[in-house]
Parts: structure tokens; sequence; C-alpha cells
């Protein structure tokens, strides 16, 4: 088992290249790869593993199957974390039984799920991975994905850039974010490649949230999903509630010392956004999320 722990962004093809010459800013390059992921999402016909928060996938990699099932995990901002069991596989068609057996809930078939497997969506992507030695030692696979999401003859675009600790200090990731933020374009991923493939599978659209919640990270969590659902739908309602959610922030990180400047920060990106200018492609707002994320993630 292992937990990734891993920032996720999102970067236009068009600023590979300038990734790619930006990188010896940024540590030594200890290695480079490049192949192509070929990924399929299994699930039963009633959902059994959306509805218990896992994930469940095999992945085609220059000629050998892999079988991966992600367990519920954690979001904080940019920040994902989630644990994860790989296991090789014969075929595209996961065996369950190759999983170790505390993983699964109380009471869970694993034999009858493995008879009502179906698989649900593609995502099929071109990777680039650089691994970063940094001045401390701490290692980062650096990773841009460019692909697509693919569903019922439906598709959505990959371009993503991921950030994740392979050894060392956490908050290299955070360091090296920061950096990159104020060279590329970057903007922080909220949806996963899985979360999409499924709003494919089963025409579902996001919804706005209903609740800004009372602590940081809820808080933070419905600005988010107000800006997923801006950038998807381009839902003006989606503009207030986020602006409210950073009112929110600005007033929660305007009691912590620490943050105080964040809180200067948010409110002004509240104003905007409250005047119906969105915000979420700006330096300012994402430097502002991975502020947050490093916080929460120090903190929760």
């Amino acid at each position: 088992m292992s937990t990734e722990l891993e920032l996720k962004f999102l970067l236009a093809p068009a600023y590979l290249p300038q990734l790619q010459a930006s990188l010896t800013q940024l540590g030594q390059i200890s290695h480079y790869e490049q192949a192509d992921l070929l990924n399929a999402y299994f699930d039963t016909s009633t959902n059994w593993f959306r509805q218990h928060d896992m994930g469940l996938r095999s992945r085609l990699k220059k000629g050998r199957y892999e079988q991966t099932i992600k367990l519920a995990g954690t979001q904080h901002g940019a920040m994902q974390m989630r644990p994860e069991y790989n296991a090789p596989c014969a075929s595209v068609i996961p065996q369950l039984v190759s999983f170790p057996t505390h993983i699964w809930p109380e009471n869970a078939d694993v034999g009858k799920l493995q008879t009502e497997l179906t698989e649900l969506f593609r995502t099929d992507f071109s990777r680039s991975s650089w691994q970063l030695r940094c001045a401390d030692g701490t290692e980062v696979d650096l990773v841009y994905d460019q692909g697509q999401v693919a569903a019922k003859g439906k598709t959505q675009p990959i371009a993503e850039l991921e950030l994740e600790l392979l050894t060392g200090d956490p908050q290299q990731l955070f360091v090296l974010a920061n950096q990159l933020i104020q060279l590329l374009p970057l903007q922080t991923g909220w949806l996963s490649k899985a979360a999409r493939g499924y709003q494919l599978a089963f025409d579902t659209k996001l919804k706005l949230p209903t609740d800004i919640g009372d602590s940081l990270l809820a808080q933070v969590k419905a600005l988010q999903q107000a800006e997923a659902c801006y950038l998807q739908q381009r839902d003006l309602l989606a503009l207030g509630i986020a602006a409210k959610a950073l009112s929110a922030i600005a007033s929660a990180t305007g009691k912590l010392g620490q943050l105080q400047q964040l809180s200067v920060t948010a409110s002004a990106l509240a104003q905007q956004l409250a005047a119906n200018q969105p915000v979420f492609a700006l330096q300012e707002y994402n430097l502002l999320l991975l502020s947050l994320s490093q916080y929460l993630y120090q903190h929760t």
C-alpha cells in the first residue's frame, strides 16, 4: 500500500515547451520518461465502488497491465491524498482477489463483485515524467498528462500537471508549486480524471454547493466546487457562491495571524467575483489556493 501525496494543476498543452525550459530552475533532473498510458475504469451496475468511495482501474503501460484500487482520501485545495493498492494483472479486466483482503468493507462479496464488473470509461493519455531532486534531497515526480477522457462516444480533454512526492519533505511540493505558478499559467485542478469519467458515463453535471460551511476546509471545498461549476457550465450563480466562499475565507484567515495577508487577497478576489468578474485564472487566486492547501495540510 502507498499513499499518493500530490498537487494537481491544469495547464494548456501550448505551455509544455515553457514548462520543459523552466525545469532546470526547479532542481536537478535525475530521470526523464515518456510513455502512453491506457486506463480503463470499472464499477458494477449499482456503482458499488463509487458508493464506497473506491476507484478501480487497470492500466496498460509498455505492454504490461497493472490494476489499482484507490480508497477514500482527503483533498485540501490543490493537495490530494489517497491510499492506493497496486498489483500486476493479466489483462484489462481487474482480478479483485489480487488485492489485500483487509481493504474490503465488512460483508463485501468480492467474488460477486468480480462477476459484476463492467468497464465505464477510459482515460488515455501520453505522460511526460521528470524526477526532480531538490536541494535538500527531496525527490518529486513532476508529470504532464495530455490525452482524453472517453465514455459513451463523448470525450473531454486531459491537460494536467501533477507534482507527486517520492521521498523527502512534503513541504517541497508547495515550494515547487509556488515557483511554477509564478512561471506558468497554472490553475488548481479539483476534479480527478475519474470524476470526469463518471460525469461522462452517467451524463451528470456538477451541482452548486448549497452550504459554504463553518470550517476553512469546507469553505475551500465550496469555493473549488463553485469554480468547477463555472468552468464547466459558465453558470453565473457559481460566481456569486464563489464570492461568498472567498468572503468566508477572508474572515477565517483574518483571525489567524500567519494568514492575515491571505485575508486581504481573498477579500479583494471576492469583490471581483461579486461583480461577475471571474478570477480563477489569476496568479494571485491560484497562489492563494496553494497557500490554503499548505495550511490545511499542516493543520488537519
